[in-house]
């Protein structure tokens, strides 16, 4: 279809001119076409030619969000490889053209930039502004531009590339159209790439042409090559012929055929009349092209010093961003680093928690089995509870949910420890052993009486007497002791000779230490008796009068007196509940 600015076909705009058309082969026909409708005489040269890649496959389309065709040889490459496009996949294109070719393979709803046909233009869309997390395939050829796929991975977006071909130099001879130069009047590019290739094989011949071009960044690479007219039409057919159309009515006066005059007297008259009128209008014009000349050639200079100081600009923020890049590349080396150095501390930490719990159950399950120990042998009730209260505090210090099921086998077996009667064996233990240490300590009853009679003798007043008095007393003294009658109300205690009272202390010593072993055996029968033995023998053999004695019976009745057979309960549970969570703990690591 004809841009609506279009002259009439008829009035042939393009008459007599040669436009030198460099597409790719298969996709110059359109822009012949429309040359040849205006009158022009397209010539067919690529700058370029395509290798297909038929033996790369296409990536699952249906992983993807989106799909960006960044060229109609893209399109036409990457649909040659499928029977229908899946409708369900979002299409984007970068240019008007890439459209077209997709609509004729059946591709509808594109997403196309209104305002230019470059990345630039598609990446100011409002679609690709929130594309975090999407995958997104670019469908394009081999080596092209960067900036589609890296500005979109900025935005968040996962990037994968599907190159359908390459581009190269053309192959065709261009010795003809270098012969046949004078009849080309113009030149169309669609790419930088294409003008390379053109400039290597034409060289100065194309630097004076004008150019057309398909982007201001084309026209940009050509002027920095040294193309003397550069014109930017636009990325369509459409658009490169408007352009064309629009140029060389300016020019048409010099490519019209003579009109052959019947009347040449007329003809020498208009001649005249014409002449006369041009010199006029030359002078008038040449003043006017002189002034014009002047200030296009101010406003030139304007404009190569804005783009000098914009192509300074430009290095200056390129420098940046590469330097920027450095930058990002080293913070992402050092956010890896420390990503890796925070998992190796969290694993770390991980083996450390879980020894110091092994640890820490170990400890809590040799304390209770020594506890239990001491509970079965000894009934030491006092030190099992201390264990269970060690362990409970143990396990409350590391405040760990699954350490629950054992505090509360824990606290049941300090409930039924507590329930017991109070029974301070190490305190009897202790009492028994400081009544064996005061055996040696207590008088024996005839002891005491051999005391008393030698106390009477020396409480006999000291009187101040003569020889035979004295010598009368000591013998009337011993005579009295020769026979004494004496009121007894209780049994005399024995007389025993040295030896004998040297065993009947042992005999007593021995007595108090076997009621101290029967009490830590919870030997009730035996440590009674003992005690009632030893009761006996103090009472029959030792001075009742005696504090040494008297607090030796109070001592044994006070420790005949307590209850030391009880049934002593188990820790087995807590036990076992520590053994459990291990056994578990091993079955399933981590």
């Amino acid at each position: 279809m004809q841009p609506k600015s279009f002259p009439p076909l008829e009035n042939k705009p393009l008459q007599g001119r040669g436009i030198l058309v460099t597409r790719p082969a298969g996709q110059a026909r359109h822009l012949a076409s429309l040359i040849e409708a205006a009158g022009g005489r397209p010539i067919l040269f690529p700058g370029i030619e395509i290798e297909e890649f038929p033996e790369r496959p296409l990536p699952p389309l249906e992983d993807f969000d989106l799909a960006i065709f960044v060229s109609p040889t893209a399109v036409q490459c990457c649909l040659k490889k499928l029977a229908t496009w899946p409708r369900e996949i979002p299409v984007a294109a970068i240019g008007k053209g890439t459209r077209r070719v997709l609509e004729r393979h059946g591709v509808s709803d594109v997403l196309v930039p209104e305002a230019a046909a470059d990345s630039e233009a598609l990446l100011a869309a409002p679609a690709m502004q929130e594309v975090a997390g999407k995958k997104i395939l670019i469908i394009r050829g081999e080596g092209g531009r960067e900036l589609l796929g890296d500005k979109l991975t900025e935005r968040g977006a996962q990037v994968e590339y599907a190159e359908c071909y390459r581009r190269v130099p053309p192959r065709a001879d261009p010795t003809p159209l270098l012969s046949a130069w004078d009849q080309v009047h113009a030149v169309t590019v669609s790419s930088a790439e294409a003008l390379d290739n053109l400039l290597r094989l034409f060289g100065s011949k194309l630097s004076g042409t004008p150019l057309f071009v398909a982007h201001a960044r084309i026209a940009e690479h050509a002027r920095r090559a040294g193309v003397s007219e550069v014109i930017v039409a636009g990325p369509g057919d459409e658009e490169m012929l408007e352009r064309l159309v629009a140029y060389f009515p300016l020019h048409m006066d010099e490519t019209k055929p003579p009109v052959k005059s019947k009347a040449p007297l007329l003809l020498l008259v208009a001649i005249l009349m014409a002449a006369a009128l041009a010199t006029v209008f030359w002078l008038d014009a040449r003043q006017r092209i002189s002034a014009t000349q002047q200030e296009v050639a101010r406003r030139i200079r304007d404009i190569e010093a804005n783009a000098s100081e914009a192509r300074a600009v430009a290095r200056t923020a390129q420098d940046a961003q590469r330097e920027a890049q450095v930058r990002i590349g080293q913070l992402e080396a050092r956010l890896a680093e420390s990503q890796s150095q925070q998992l190796a501390l969290e694993a770390l930490y991980h083996e450390l928690s879980h020894n110091r719990d092994e640890w820490q159950l170990a400890e809590i399950e040799q304390v209770l089995a020594i506890a239990s120990q001491q509970l079965q042998l000894a009934g030491n009730v006092r030190a099992a509870l201390l264990a269970l209260q060690l362990a409970e505090a143990r396990l409350t210090l590391a405040d760990r949910p699954q350490f629950a099921p054992i505090r509360r086998a824990l606290a049941r077996d300090v409930e039924r420890l507590k329930a017991l009667p109070v029974l301070d064996v190490p305190d009897m233990s202790m009492r028994i052993d400081t009544l064996i240490a005061q055996v040696d300590a207590m008088p024996l009853a005839f002891d005491e009486r051999g005391e008393r009679i030698g106390a009477a003798k020396e409480a006999a007043p000291a009187v101040e007497r003569g020889f035979w008095a004295r010598l009368g007393a000591e013998v009337w003294s011993e005579l009295r002791q020769l026979v004494v009658v004496r009121q007894v109300n209780n049994p005399e205690p024995p007389l025993l000779p040295p030896s004998q009272a040297y065993f009947l202390r042992e005999n007593l010593r021995l007595r108090l230490l076997n009621a101290r072993l029967t009490l830590l055996t919870r030997d009730e029968a035996g440590y009674r008796e003992d005690l009632r033995a030893a009761q006996r023998w103090i009472q029959r053999y030792f001075d009742p009068g005696s504090r040494q004695t008297v607090d030796a019976l109070n001592q044994l009745k006070q420790l005949s007196s307590a209850t030391i057979s009880f049934e002593v309960p188990t820790i087995s549970e807590s036990l076992e509940a520590v053994r459990g969570f291990k056994a578990r703990r091993e079955r399933t690591p981590g």
